[in-house]
This record gives C-alpha cells, structure tokens and sequence, in this order.
C-alpha cells in the first residue's frame, strides 16, 4: 500500500467513524457515502485528496455523465450523479475542515461538485409511480388461488401492504410478537429487529378502505401460522423453504427465516401482477393507495393526524402532500381554487372548503416554500 493510499483510506475511516458516531448516520446510508467516495477514486486513479480542486470536480461531473452504465438510457441517471456528488461534496467540506486539507482543498472550490441547475431540479423532482386503483388490487388479491402456504402467504402479504401501508422492509422483518392479535395493532418495533425507516418505532391499526376481504385473509394466515406452531421470535411472513428437490426452494411450503433481503418478497408482488394481467405495481405503490383512499374520506383534523401517526409521518402534509395530494392534477387543484373563489364571492360565506381540502392547499404551501 502506497502512502498516498493509506493516507486516503485513514481520511475514509475517519469521516465514516463521524458519520455514524457524530451525526447518526445508519450503516446503509454510511455504505452510499462509501460508494460516492469509490466513484470519485475511480476516476482520479486513487489520487491524493489532497490534490482536489475545482477543476477535477468540473472534469468529474463531465465524467460522471458521459459514463457507461446499466440502465435503459446507458448513463448513470441524474437522480444518481446528484446523489453521487451531495455525498462527495459533505465529505470534501469535512476534509477542507481537517488541519492537514485546510489550504490544499478549498470549501469554495467543492461547490463545483454540481449538476446544473436545472438538471439538479429534474433529478430531485422524483418520478411519477404508477399506483393501483383500488379495483386493480382487488383484481390482484382475488386472483391469487390458494392451493398452498405459498400462495396463502403471498396473498396476505399483499393484504397487509394494502391495510396498514407498512414499508416492505418493516413487513418483511416482521415477528409473530409484533402483532396483536387481540387489538388488531402492528408494533413495528426496531428494538424487535423491525426494520422501519430511520429506525422509529411505529404502532400501526388496519385502515378502513371500505373492503374488508384484505384484513380477513390475513388474520387467516396469521391464525395459519399460529396453528402450524410458529414462535413469537418467527417471522409473520417467512421466506421460502429452502433445500427441497432439485430447485433448491419449496413451491409450497414456507420456512420460519426471514427474507435476506427484500428482493424476494417484491418479486412475489411482480409474480402476482403478472399473474393477474396487470401492471406490476410495486410494494410502495399499496402505501400510496393506502393513503389515497384515506385521502377520499371527510376526515377531521385529528382524524389527519391518526393517519399520519399510522403511517410513522411526523407532519400532516408529508403524509397527504407528498402521498395524498403529491399527485394532485391541475384539473383538481383547479376546482379547489374555483371553490375558493366561491368563498369569497358568497355573501353568506356559507361554501366551506372540506377539511381535505385545506389540508392540500397546506400542503401546497409547503411545498412552494421549499422551492423557494
């Protein structure tokens, strides 16, 4: 190992050891720094970071763009590079900030680890997902024929994503002991290994959408599980038995180990699209459903809050802003304004706006403070 490398790779550690002991970084999150870093090294052949400045930065976005890459375009996405380069740019501010980098990499100078304007606009602007309509995932629950714990399990897996709007890394990572069964409530417990985004505990109730086969199916499969003798410490939705025949892996029998990862159970929901002969809707897609039922109902303020509690948002307006109302067309908000406009006009003030509706123009209010 040369010095230069050693020197790079102690500068590593030591910005990781503060990403996870100093500001609470999770080890996934560390990782994506750590791959930014790669790409950089990469592209300067390991050279000391010392050596960074604006132009290397310009010449690495440049790099960055004309890059070959395993995607339907054959270029690394923009949502990708900027992610790349917010990430490098924290670790370069941090170098610039360390005695022995302060007159060698210059803060001014990592600014030019950057998109263009606009392209940081489309690469932050998310894309539009596709969610179910409710009859779609209807069409895919009751299409399921169950013959076997496999197909039992898919279609309670299904079920639950639809009913509690629960990530599928929480669902996956999900214990027997997390749910009761007396209450109908999911303790989505990180301390029980529940894996919830940014490890908060979450304590979720079934949503009301109006169709109750969901819930049935899967306290059935719950009750299934409880019969076969599943442990409070076993998995409420199992992987596949694995070791059986000569394809390695049970088509009918389920195991009592959790999913490695969560490839498998969003193949399951692709396998059931499929089968179905609709669109693959993908497991967040019934999250957003989920919400956008809730979202038709006349509900309270405190009523919006439950939801949002439910679904582990702290605010209102992430919940029915970017989940809600996030997809509101402008036919929508057009009418909601118009009916303001009503408000105003009425010289009883007696056309109210619905407590929904004030909850999206919020949320839109929001939303435009931020882009300013």
């Amino acid at each position: 190992m040369t010095k230069t490398t050693y020197q790079n790779e102690q500068k590593k550690r030591e910005f990781f050891e503060q990403l996870r002991g100093g500001e609470g970084f999770a080890k996934d999150s560390v990782n994506k720094f750590a791959e930014a870093i790669a790409q950089w090294q990469t592209f300067t052949d390991n050279d000391d970071f010392a050596n960074f400045d604006k132009t290397k930065a310009t010449a690495f976005v440049n790099w960055l763009q004309s890059r070959k890459a395993k995607t339907k375009l054959g270029q690394l996405a923009l949502v990708t590079q900027d992610n790349y380069l917010r990430r490098l740019q924290k670790f370069f501010k941090w170098l610039s900030e360390q005695p022995e980098y302060r007159n060698k990499v210059l803060k001014n100078e990592v600014g030019f680890l950057r998109l263009s304007k606009k392209d940081a606009r489309i690469a932050r602007s998310g894309t539009t997902k596709r969610m179910p309509m409710l009859e779609e995932a209807k069409k895919i629950i009751e299409s399921i024929e169950v013959k076997n714990d496999i197909d039992m399990r898919d279609r309670a897996m299904i079920c639950f994503a639809l009913i509690t709007g629960c990530r599928i890394s929480a669902f996956v990572s999900l214990r027997m002991k997390n749910f009761d069964k007396e209450n109908k409530l999911i303790d989505q417990n990180p301390g029980d290994g529940v894996r919830t985004k940014n490890s908060k505990k979450i304590l979720t109730a079934f949503f009301p959408i109006g169709w109750d086969a969901p819930e049935r199916y899967f306290m059935e499969w719950f009750e299934h599980l409880e019969k076969k003798g599943f442990q409070p410490d076993d998995p409420i939705f199992p992987a596949t038995m694995s070791g059986v025949g000569s394809f390695g892996y049970s088509k009918e029998q389920v195991g009592r180990t959790f999913w490695n990862s969560t490839s498998g159970a969003r193949k399951i929901f692709e396998k059931r699209c499929i089968s179905a002969e609709t669109h693959y809707f993908h497991p967040h897609s019934f999250r957003h459903l989920a919400v956008s039922i809730m979202s038709k109902m006349r509900l309270t303020v405190e009523e919006l809050r439950a939801v949002s509690l439910n679904l582990g948002h702290e605010e209102i307006t992430t919940t029915f802003g970017a989940y809600g109302y996030g997809s509101m067309s402008n036919e929508e908000g057009v009418k909601i304004i118009q009916k303001l406009k009503d408000v105003q006009n009425s010289e009883e003030g007696g056309i109210a706006i619905t407590e929904q509706e004030r909850v999206a123009l919020t949320a839109l209010e929001g939303l435009m403070r931020r882009i300013k």
